[in-house]
C-alpha cells in the first residue's frame, strides 16, 4: 500500500507536475494483507484560513496556493477505512508539512472518490427497470432481425404485411439502410460531408478542452507547457480547436436548412393545415427525445455501476446523479435555464453538451413563425428574416457593450451568453432563409453566374470563414494579449453570422453544381453513414472522453502526437457507440412512431423493403397448409 502511494517531491515540476498526485491505481487494489484490501481514494486540495494555527516549519511538499481547487492527490488506504477517514488523514499531513501563505491559508483535502475489490456493486429498482427496458429493446430486434433474414436467405415466407413491421426493427436491415450511401433525388449530399465533419470538429474541440482543463481532468507532467508561450495552445493552427464553437454554429444552419427546404415542400401538398402543423412539432420531439431519453436514462442508471471503476470515477458519478435528478428538464428541453432557481448555476448539469439540442428546441418552436410566410407571402417572410436578423444581432452587441470590461472572453460566458438562444438565433435565421432560397431554385440545376463571379464568391467565403476562425489566433486564451473592448464587440455580434454566411456559400454552390472539387469530396459516399449517426455521436461522444479520463492510471506527458492519437481513438469510439445507439434505439423508436401513425391514420404504414419479393397472404396460407 505505501508503494502505491504518491511520492513528494516528484520529477518535473518546472514543468508543472503539481497538479497531480494519482499514485499508483492498480498497485492499491492488489494490495491484500488477509484481513483488509487496499482502497484507493483520489482527493481534491482546496485551502482554508485557520489564522490560529501555528504550522510547523517543514515544508518539503509546498504546493503553490494559487492551484488550490484544481489540485488532486491520492492515498491508498486499508478497506476498512472510509472516504471521511482518507481526507481527513491527508488534511491532518498537509496542515503539518506545509506552510501557510500570506492569508494564512493551509491546504484541506475532501474525497473525490475511493474505490475498492471489496466494493461490490449493487443495482437499485431502477438500473433494473433499465434492464428491463433493454431486454424488451433486445428481444424485439432480435426476432425482427431473425424474420427478417430467414425471408432474406431461407423462404420468401412472410407476407408484406408482417415485413413491413419487422423491416424497422431488424438490425440487419436497419445496418444495410445506414451504411446505403446511393444519393438522393435532392442532391443534397454535400451536407452529409459537412455534419460528419463538423461532428469530429466537436470531438476534437472537446477532447481538448478536457485534456487541458483547469479543472485538472487529465493527470498530466507538464501542464505549464501546454499553456506556455512556446506551447501547442499559442499557435496559429491550434485557434481551429480552442475556437471551435463556430462547429456548433454549423449544426444550427444546416439544421434550420433542410428543415425550412423541406418543410416548404410538404407545405406544397396542401393537406390539412391543423394535422401538418400539429405533425410537424409531434414529428421533432418524438425524432429528437427517442435515443436522447434513453441515453439519459442509461446515465441516470446503469452508468455508475458499470463504468465507474477508475481513478477518477467521480465524473461519472456526477453525471449520473445529475441525470437521475434533472432529466425531466433536459427532456422538456430547458435545461439551458435554471429551472430549479438554483444559487449557483452552471448550466445543464445532465450531459451538458446537449445545451445545443435545447436550443435548437427552443428556436424550432417559432420557425413557423418564418417558414410560413415565406411560403405563403415571401417578400413578407423575407422582410420578417431581415427583422428577426437585425434583432439577433442588435442583441449580442448590446449586451457585450453593456458590460465592460467584458469577462466572457471570445465564446462569451457559458451559462448567461453562449448557451442562451437570443444569442444563438444567426445562423438558424440564415439558414431558414437559404433553405427557401433552395427550395425556390428546385428546378434550376445550376446558379446563373460565370466562373469569375464564382471564384470571387468561393474566395470571399474563404476568407471570412479564416477571419472567424483565425481572427483571434494572436489573443488565444494564453497569450496575454489585450483585448479591446471593442474587438469582444464586434466579434460577438457579428462572428456567427459572417460564419453562417460562409458555410451557406459552400452549401447553395455545391447542391447547384458551382462546387467543383470541394462537392466532391463533401458529396463523396463515405460521408452519408457518418452523417446519420452523427447526432448520436454529439450524444455519446462527451461521456466517452469523460470515461476515458476517469479510467487514466498515471501521469501523462502531453504533446501534439499524443493529441491526435487520442483524438483519433475518440472519434472511432464515439463513432462506433453511435452506431450500437442508432440501430438498438433511434432507428427502432423512429420505426415505432411510424407504425404508430399508421395506425391512427396520420400517415401510410411501413412498406417491406423492395428487393424482397412480395408474398400474398393467400400463397403464406398454402404453405402453412403444407
Amino acid at each position: 500500500m505505501f508503494d502505491a502511494d504518491p511520492k513528494f517531491p516528484q520529477p518535473g515540476l518546472t514543468d508543472g507536475n503539481f497538479l497531480d498526485f494519482p499514485g499508483s491505481f492498480d498497485t492499491c487494489l492488489k494490495a491484500d494483507s488477509g484481513t483488509f484490501r487496499g482502497k484507493y481514494c483520489l482527493l481534491g486540495l482546496w485551502t482554508l484560513n485557520v489564522s490560529d494555527f501555528q504550522p510547523q516549519l517543514r515544508s518539503f511538499a509546498q504546493i503553490p496556493m494559487e492551484f488550490k481547487g484544481i489540485i488532486k492527490t491520492a492515498i491508498c488506504i486499508p478497506s476498512s477505512c472510509s472516504e471521511d477517514d482518507a481526507a481527513l488523514g491527508m488534511t491532518y499531513y498537509l496542515m503539518s508539512a506545509t506552510k501557510p501563505n500570506e492569508h494564512g491559508e493551509f491546504f484541506v483535502s475532501y474525497s473525490l472518490g475511493c474505490q475498492s475489490e471489496d466494493t461490490k456493486t449493487e443495482f437499485s429498482s431502477g438500473d433494473w427497470a433499465m434492464v428491463a427496458v433493454l431486454a424488451i429493446f433486445g428481444v424485439v430486434i432480435g426476432v425482427s432481425t431473425l424474420i427478417d433474414m430467414y425471408n432474406k436467405f431461407m423462404d420468401k415466407f412472410f407476407s408484406d404485411k408482417i415485413l413491413g413491421i419487422v423491416h424497422g426493427f431488424s438490425a440487419y436491415n436497419n445496418i444495410r439502410k445506414l451504411f446505403d450511401s446511393k444519393p438522393s433525388s435532392e442532391n443534397l449530399g454535400c451536407i452529409n460531408g459537412i455534419r460528419f465533419i463538423s461532428m469530429t470538429w466537436v470531438v476534437i474541440g472537446h477532447t481538448f478542452q478536457n485534456f487541458t482543463s483547469l479543472s485538472g481532468i487529465g493527470f498530466w507532467t507538464n501542464f505549464l507547457y501546454i499553456f506556455s508561450p512556446d506551447g501547442p495552445a499559442t499557435t496559429t493552427a491550434s485557434a481551429a480547436i480552442w475556437n471551435a464553437d463556430s462547429s456548433v454554429d454549423t449544426f444550427f444552419l444546416i439544421g434550420a436548412i433542410l428543415l425550412s427546404y423541406l418543410t416548404l415542400k410538404q407545405l406544397d401538398k396542401k393537406k390539412n393545415a391543423c394535422q401538418t402543423w400539429s405533425m410537424y412539432y409531434i414529428h421533432r420531439y418524438l425524432r429528437l427525445s427517442g435515443v436522447y431519453a434513453m441515453v439519459i436514462f442509461l446515465h441516470a442508471t446503469l452508468l455508475k455501476p458499470l463504468l465507474n471503476y477508475g481513478p477518477q470515477g467521480h465524473l461519472l458519478d456526477f453525471q449520473a446523479q445529475a441525470c437521475k435528478e434533472d432529466w425531466w428538464i433536459s427532456l422538456l428541453y430547458l435545461s439551458n435555464f435554471n429551472i430549479r432557481g438554483k444559487e449557483e448555476f452552471w448550466g445543464p448539469a445532465c450531459l451538458g453538451h446537449t445545451w445545443y439540442l435545447n436550443v435548437d428546441m427552443q428556436l424550432f418552436i417559432f420557425t413557423p413563425l418564418i417558414i410560413y410566410p415565406l411560403w405563403k407571402f415571401p417578400k413578407v417572410g423575407l422582410v420578417l428574416s431581415g427583422i428577426v436578423t437585425l434583432g439577433a444581432t442588435i442583441t449580442p452587441l448590446a449586451i457585450v457593450w453593456a458590460d465592460d470590461p467584458w469577462q466572457g472572453g471570445w465564446s462569451g460566458d457559458f451559462v448567461d451568453f453562449y448557451i442562451k438562444p437570443w444569442n444563438r438565433i444567426q445562423p438558424y435565421i440564415v439558414g431558414l432563409v437559404v433553405g427557401f432560397m433552395l427550395y425556390k431554385m428546385r428546378d434550376k440545376p445550376k446558379l446563373p453566374i460565370n466562373w469569375i463571379v464564382n471564384l470571387i464568391c468561393w474566395l470571399v467565403s474563404a476568407l471570412v470563414a479564416c477571419a472567424c476562425i483565425y481572427g483571434i489566433a494572436d489573443y488565444s486564451p494564453v497569450a496575454g494579449k489585450p483585448v479591446e473592448h471593442y474587438q469582444h464587440v464586434l466579434y460577438l455580434g457579428f462572428n456567427r453570422l459572417a460564419w453562417s454566411l460562409a458555410i451557406s456559400w459552400v452549401i447553395v454552390a455545391c447542391i447547384k453544381n458551382k462546387g467543383g472539387p470541394i462537392n466532391e469530396f463533401l458529396s463523396w459516399g463515405g460521408f452519408v453513414p457518418g452523417a446519420r449517426v452523427s447526432y448520436c455521436m454529439y450524444l455519446a461522444h462527451y461521456t466517452i472522453v469523460s470515461w476515458y479520463n476517469s479510467v487514466q492510471r498515471n501521469n501523462m506527458t502531453y504533446s501534439t502526437e499524443v493529441f491526435i492519437y487520442y483524438c483519433l481513438a475518440h472519434i472511432f469510439m464515439t463513432a462506433g457507440v453511435a452506431l450500437v445507439l442508432v440501430i438498438c434505439f433511434e432507428m427502432p423508436i423512429l420505426h415505432a412512431e411510424k407504425l404508430l401513425f399508421g395506425m391512427l391514420g396520420l400517415a401510410g404504414m411501413p412498406q417491406a423493403r423492395k428487393d424482397d419479393i412480395s408474398v400474398t397472404t393467400a400463397d403464406t396460407e398454402k404453405k402453412i397448409l403444407k
